[in-house]
């Protein structure tokens, strides 16, 4: 105890070095302990259910007609349930956001419509209650929900009395029956409901929208239970060859299909932020090879009163460890501050709701600690054992050892290595990221606000219909609003639904002689709201209300320059599905490509149909306006409210964040790896400015003696600069190499658009940085050197 109390006081002694180290140790374990939760969460961490690893996704496929991935219908995954003998069970669910009408305001509330078998699927129980009975699954059974663990706590304040509680949904009351545990499904689900499925939609084959859930048996894997779902399916195409035959099965485990796209972006968080780790262990040991120095008579002294050397180096271990454990307690409360602020910015992510601190967490923390520990203070430790300390007693004011510069050159010369691969792939992200929020879209973004009113699939389309035309109506004379209308899913959403069709009097692909295209049902006057350049024909014009009207089609330049082959196709028609020429959708105007299927892609081929109202029942309603949108938001609410009195408004934002929230991931890349490339470079330039001072300080004499006999102050200061250069072109030398190797990985070309690994000036902007960087940090000690007194270095020394 008294070794560590001497310790103690050791450090009281030298507060800016205890707190300039802690200071770094904390940058460093703090923004690793809390990237490692991130991706923790997001990547390593079991779904939180039963056996998770047997949990698959089940979608449907069939590459001859382009679908590569579709949605399944519910009469045949009650078929693969039935035949499949990989499986415990398959289930589906399909996505119904509902309105509440039993508080005294409407409230929207996310609701899931979940086939037979969902919970048992997942296999977690309700907290409290139970989950649906065979009787509340049959068509015109009972109506029951399951709600969220949020919605419980949110409006029943957690109360065990919910149960039997009713929420009035489309005028029927449906009974709260259960609460599913905090975590259970993404956390903007408020509750589930049984899809009570009649039997002419369970025969309707063709009919694809439930998203497909299994759980495999004991033993299986994705891959076999894919091989023998798809056998089970070529049986179904033989018994039903007009809507069966050609589709196959795409089985994918669960926790893959909900993060597997982030996993490139977050593996190279994660390499870049040990990399700071790195960095900041390197920077401690060469403040604390300077402090050495200073100390250096002090453990001159202990060695000539009979320290061995394994002593000395336990004095400094000592001290390693009491700055060690410091800077990990502080970076684990600067990791939570982290984890808090990524769960409040990055809302999109997925797994975002189980982001949390824990004793996973903790133990990373302890870990990096040890690791930091091993590399902060194994330098320091070695070069105390191998110094001879007790012959040195009257040196101990004397030049510092070569040998020992050169160690601390080296931790130096590491680190501003280590900074420029942080820096060329922060570049190069940054860029791509400037690039992508650059890209013209094919509409003007500005002043435009997008909301949904309330409303279900189930609900009378014709009074639907009638509703959104009074809406738009009303919109659209309000002050300052210029024009409005809706769509099924919003430009760069991700969000599509394609199909093969048919352009009348073309041959379209050379192929299949059909057309693959994406398709958008518009209202109103969308094409006008978002300003997409009309280049021949006419918009939808005003929404009808007749659901039995001849539909009108749109397509875009990239439709036209596919499959047109230069013939003119304004007034011809679009078949889908076999349509008859007469009652096909006819082509009345052609727009300019727009960004539909997301920023970072070519614009594809498609069709905007310009549907009858109630067609859509749950559209995105824009509204374009001569000002901020956000300033007529009440005005929205009260003509909804003057319309539909019972129905929610709820999404409201603007365009731009609609934009701005599909460029997540690139921009979380680029943000966080330029707050840990900023930081790598503040501590290799402190580590840089401490080499160099200690430097200055251990050349004292010969400085002087140089100023005594003549020399200039500025070639006094060159050669100090110099010397560091030397230093940080080393390094820059090794990190040239390193850089080379990490930015061809292919995690780091994923995450580029419109940005060359080899791009010149990312990678030129970067060396002058760091130069520059160079320069400023060794100018200071620089001037110091040429401001020596000769007299009095010569006399001190």
């Amino acid at each position: 105890m008294m070794h560590w109390k001497s310790a103690f006081r050791s450090l009281a002694r030298r507060p800016a070095f205890a707190l300039a180290t802690i200071l770094i140790l904390a940058l460093g374990i703090g923004a690793t302990t809390t990237l490692f939760s991130l991706i923790d969460a997001v990547l390593w961490r079991p779904l939180p259910y039963p056996n998770p690893d047997r949990l698959v996704t089940v979608y449907e496929a069939n590459p001859a007609k382009n679908q590569n991935l579709s949605l399944v219908a519910p009469g045949r995954l009650e078929d693969w349930n039935r035949m499949s003998q990989s499986f415990e069970a398959i289930t589906g669910q399909n996505s119904e956001n509902v309105t509440d009408t039993s508080l005294s305001e409407p409230e929207r509330l996310a609701g899931r419509r979940v086939a037979p078998r969902f919970f048992a699927v997942l296999g977690t129980p309700p907290i409290i209650g139970r989950v649906f009975v065979p009787e509340e699954e049959k068509d015109n059974g009972p109506l029951a929900a399951v709600i969220s663990y949020r919605l419980w706590q949110r409006r029943y304040q957690g109360s065990p009395s919910v149960l039997g509680k009713r929420l009035l949904l489309r005028g029927n009351g449906y009974t709260i029956v259960g609460v599913m545990p905090d975590g259970f499904m993404p956390a903007d689900i408020d509750l589930w409901m049984p899809a009570q499925l009649n039997a002419w939609l369970l025969g309707q084959r063709d009919a694809r929208f439930y998203q497909g859930l299994g759980r495999l048996k004991p033993g299986v894997t994705p891959a076999a239970a894919q091989a023998e779902l798809s056998r089970v399916q070529a049986e179904l195409g033989r018994q039903y060859p007009a809507t069966d035959k050609g589709w196959s099965a795409i089985v994918t485990d669960l926790k893959e299909a909900r993060v597997g796209e982030r996993r490139a972006s977050l593996s190279v968080m994660f390499w870049a932020v040990m990399l700071l780790l790195l960095i900041a262990c390197a920077n401690a040991g060469g403040l604390m090879l300077g402090q050495l120095y200073r100390r250096e008579r002090e453990l001159a002294i202990r060695s000539a009163l009979g320290a061995s050397r394994l002593e000395l180096a336990s004095v400094i271990l000592r001290e390693v460890t009491i700055l060690v454990a410091a800077g990990a307690t502080a970076g684990f409360c600067l990791s939570l501050w982290g984890v808090s602020a990524i769960r409040a910015t990055f809302l999109n992510l997925p797994r975002i709701e189980e982001l949390h601190m824990d004793w996973r967490a903790l133990l990373f923390t302890i870990g990096a600690s040890v690791v930091a520990a091993a590399v902060f203070g194994l330098a320091p430790a070695l070069e105390t054992i191998r110094t001879e300390l007790s012959g040195r007693l009257y040196q101990a004011t004397r030049t510092q050892t070569r040998g020992r510069q050169r160690l601390q050159q080296m931790l130096v010369s590491s680190q501003f290595a280590v900074t420029l691969v942080l820096l060329i792939g922060t570049g190069l992200l940054v860029r791509s990221y400037s690039k992508l929020n650059q890209v013209n879209p094919g509409f003007d973004p500005n002043h435009l606000i997008t909301f949904h009113v309330g409303a279900e699939w189930g609900e009378d389309r014709p009074a639907i219909g009638r509703m959104q035309h009074e809406l738009l109506d009303q919109l659209g004379q309000l002050p300052g609003v210029e024009a409005a209308g809706m769509t099924n899913f919003l430009p760069a959403t991700g969000a599509t639904l394609r199909f093969e069709v048919t352009l009348e009097g073309l041959s379209g692909d050379a192929d299949t002689g059909k057309a693959l295209v994406g398709e958008r049902t518009l209202g109103g006057n969308y094409i006008e709201a978002l300003r997409m350049p009309l280049l021949q024909g006419q918009g939808c014009g005003e929404l009808q209300t007749d659901m039995n009207a001849p539909v009108k089609a749109i397509v875009n330049r990239a439709f036209v320059e596919r499959y047109a082959h230069g013939m003119p196709v304004v007034g011809r028609h679009l078949s889908f599905g076999g349509q008859a020429w007469m009652n096909a959708p006819r082509i009345v105007g052609v727009v300019a490509d727009a960004k539909e299927d997301g920023l970072d892609g070519p614009p594809h081929p498609y069709a905007y149909m310009c549907m009858a109202g109630g067609t859509w029942p749950d559209p995105d309603y824009v509204v374009r306006t001569s000002g901020d949108p956000r300033q007529i938001l009440g005005a929205i609410r009260q003509v909804v409210h003057r319309v539909a009195p019972n129905r929610a408004v709820f999404g409201v934002k603007t365009v731009d964040d609609v934009l701005a929230a599909s460029l997540d991931t690139p921009r979380l890349s680029a943000a966080v790896l330029a707050l840990f490339a900023a930081t790598a470079l503040v501590l290799a330039s402190v580590g840089l400015y401490s080499l160099v001072m200690l430097a200055v300080t251990s050349q004292t004499k010969e400085i002087g003696l140089r100023v005594a006999l003549g020399a200039e102050p500025g070639r006094i200061i060159a050669t100090v600069i110099r010397d560091a250069a030397v230093t940080v072109a080393f390094g820059l030398a090794f990190g040239a190499v390193l850089a080379a190797f990490a930015v061809n990985t292919k995690a780091l070309r994923s995450e580029l658009f419109g940005v060359s690994v080899a791009d010149g000036v990312t990678i030129v902007s970067v060396v002058a940085t760091l130069a520059l960087i160079a320069v400023i940090a060794a100018l200071g000690p620089a001037r110091r050197a040429a401001s020596i007194d000769p007299i009095q270095a010569l006399r001190e020394q």
